[in-house]
């Protein structure tokens, strides 16, 4: 399209939305023109003519939609001058353009006539009796008549326009030619030339009476089957039964109505599976049997777990190939497939009762359902966690594993996750509601301070819990006792410690040697000779599945003050004072305060503890706080500071 055609073209735009907008449609009358012919018989070519003078850019389309909202695609308009229609109908033609700067637009009709020959089937017996089925549709619809030549030099006339299909029977004498002749015709003799022609020789009716046939089988919970078939005017019908003993009866059902038919068969099993079929008698009195369709029925499945649906599906061999099972579930489609036979639903919850339908889709758009199943998800009781370990990730993450198995089992459940101190019996819930994650991890702790246990019990989809895991299992603490450094010995997993392995890693975490400590949970430093390392414990569990670590202690060469939190002056002979054990120190200075910041003790001599009293007084029981400084072997001054907790 050049730039003058384009503006002229969206000038037309703007001009068919203005009239749109005023309730009007895209034709307009501001254009003009000429038809020729405006009507004739299909295929009927037409010549158009610009009236409209100074006009440029003229284009028409040929087959415009007068209630159409959107103006033409370039697809669908041009501007050649003729068009040539293949079939009949009224077309509308629309011619836009411009003329003196000014978009115009105009729609003129065209009546094109039909001239294929009417649709029609004929049947023709051993014995020279014949029926001729002319089908009532849009080409009959559009003629005034149609004549019929017998072929044996009998013509006959009729009008389908009734809306019905016309059934006209004739007898051959022996020998006559059986061939028929079948036209449309206008009272005006319109189109006599262009009228096609049928012609029709004798066909077997068996192929004629295909179209009569099963299109549905429904069970009943009630023990009725409901069968929709396809029937034929005239034409006796009977709906046959295979009661699973191989052999066809009749149901007592029967008609001769064209169109679709229902019928109800009563006083079968719900459960049980039947086989139906039609037996029809034709125009010359032959039985034609139809395909078959087997019902359905659907059942509990073999399949058998906690919170998940089990069904299965079976029906006799059909006539025709099954092209998809459809499984429902409260009505909706929730499952398809070619051939499977059997479908877990997981998508359940327990106390809720669901209803399951099974539809096969047969070829040729048959269908056959089954009757409707209901039933709800089934769970046991959970039984006791008997898998799972803790090991610690860092400072202050711990990750704990579990396995679950054995009874009550479901799709989704609740792992509830309990915490405690190691040594308290305080445990609290650290897992989130509904975790459904195996594999938990507890960011709140510090590892390099504490031990912690866990103990875990789960609650499945039907709230029915586990028992409580008992005894719990615990992280492994790694603390100093220079020289000594110790862990924790209790398990890490459900399983007992097979044994401790002492891994020494330089400070970038790679492992330089490791210690086999058996079931020891001690080991002596050579200070003298220590370097920078750090240690982690790996507790590795009986059956080899398990392997646990501890919190990483970073040991350096560098000053070590070790300050205890509290001390127990009540005569015991243990942890009677408040004693802070140092190394790699020269000079040491302590001083102990009360909550008055007044001094209660002083010391220069760090194997000198205090023993709790004040100017030979016991002192009162609660906290006090210490300022320690004390010199390096680099001459660097070191200062601490905290409290602690005197116990009376």
């Amino acid at each position: 399209m050049n730039i003058r055609l384009l503006i002229a073209f969206l000038s037309g735009i703007v001009l068919l939305f203005q009239n749109n907008v005023s309730g009007q449609s895209f034709c307009g009358n501001t254009g003009a023109f000429s038809i020729t012919p405006s009507e004739g018989c299909a295929p009927l070519k037409v010549n158009v003519k610009n009236l409209l003078p100074k006009s440029e850019n003229v284009s028409y389309a040929f087959n415009f939609n007068r209630s159409a909202t959107t103006v033409p695609g370039p697809g669908e308009f041009t501007q050649d001058s003729s068009f040539t229609y293949t079939l009949p109908g009224t077309y509308t033609i629309l011619q836009f353009g411009s003329a003196n700067g000014t978009g115009f637009s105009q729609c003129q009709d065209v009546v094109v006539r039909e001239t294929r020959a009417p649709n029609a089937e004929l049947m023709v017996c051993q014995n020279g009796r014949a029926r001729l089925t002319l089908i009532s549709d849009s080409i009959s619809n559009s003629y005034d008549g149609i004549d019929i030549d017998w072929g044996d030099g009998s013509r006959q006339s009729v009008n389908t326009k009734n809306g019905n299909i016309l059934y006209l029977d004739h007898f051959y004498a022996a020998g006559a030619s059986s061939t028929v002749k079948i036209q449309g015709r206008y009272s005006n003799a319109a189109c006599q030339q262009s009228l096609q022609v049928t012609t029709l020789t004798g066909t077997s009716t068996s192929q004629l009476l295909k179209g009569i046939r099963i299109r549905s089988v429904e069970m009943l919970a009630s023990g009725e089957a409901k069968v929709l078939y396809e029937g034929m005017e005239n034409v006796p019908t009977e709906v046959l039964i295979d009661k699973g003993d191989g052999q066809f009866v009749s149901t007592g059902k029967s008609g001769q109505s064209g169109g679709t038919q229902a019928v109800t068969i009563g006083g079968l099993n719900p459960q049980q599976i039947y086989r139906f079929m039609l037996a029809s008698k034709d125009f010359c009195d032959k039985i034609i049997e139809s395909a078959v369709v087997s019902s359905m029925t659907i059942k509990e499945g073999t399949f058998a777990l906690d919170e998940i649906i089990s069904v299965s599906w079976e029906h006799y061999p059909n006539t025709e190939s099954i092209m998809e099972y459809q499984l429902k579930r409260d009505g909706a489609v929730i499952f398809t497939s070619v051939d499977q036979l059997s479908y877990l639903d997981t998508d359940v919850k327990c106390g809720v009762t669901y209803k399951y339908e099974i539809v096969a889709i047969i070829e040729n758009d048959v269908r056959s359902y089954s009757t409707s199943y209901s039933t709800e998800p089934k769970s046991s009781s959970p039984g006791r966690i008997e898998r799972a370990s803790v090991t610690v990730k860092d400072n202050s993450a711990i990750s704990t594993q579990v396995e679950l198995s054995g009874e009550g089992l479901t799709s989704s459940f609740d792992l509830i996750v309990e915490r405690a101190l190691l040594g308290s019996t305080n445990f609290q819930k650290v897992s989130a509601t509904d975790n459904q994650s195996l594999q938990f991890e507890d960011t709140g702790v510090n590892t390099s301070e504490n031990a912690y246990c866990y103990r875990f019990t789960y609650e499945n989809a039907c709230n029915m819990k586990s028992p409580l895991f008992d005894p719990p299992i615990c992280s492994i603490l790694l603390k100093t006792q220079t020289p000594d450094i110790a862990w924790t010995g209790q398990s890490s997993f459900t399983d007992a410690v097979d044994s401790y392995d002492l891994q020494r890693m330089d400070l970038q975490g790679n492992i330089i040697d490791v210690i086999p400590k058996q079931l020891g949970t001690t080991h002596t430093l050579d200070l003298a000779s220590q370097s920078d390392f750090s240690f982690r414990i790996e507790a590795k569990s009986q059956d080899g599945s398990f392997s646990s670590y501890s919190n990483i202690l970073n040991f350096k060469s560098k000053p070590i003050l070790l300050v205890p939190d509290a001390f127990t002056p009540n005569g015991d002979a243990y942890n009677e004072r408040f004693e802070v054990k140092a190394y790699f120190i020269s000079d040491f200075k302590m001083s102990v305060f009360d909550r008055w910041g007044e001094v209660v003790f002083h010391s220069n001599d760090v194997t000198e503890g205090w023993d709790g009293k004040i100017e030979n007084e016991k002192a009162a029981g609660g906290y006090y706080f210490y300022k320690i400084e004390a010199t390096n072997v680099e001459g660097d001054i070191i200062s601490k500071n905290g409290s602690f907790l005197l116990i009376r």
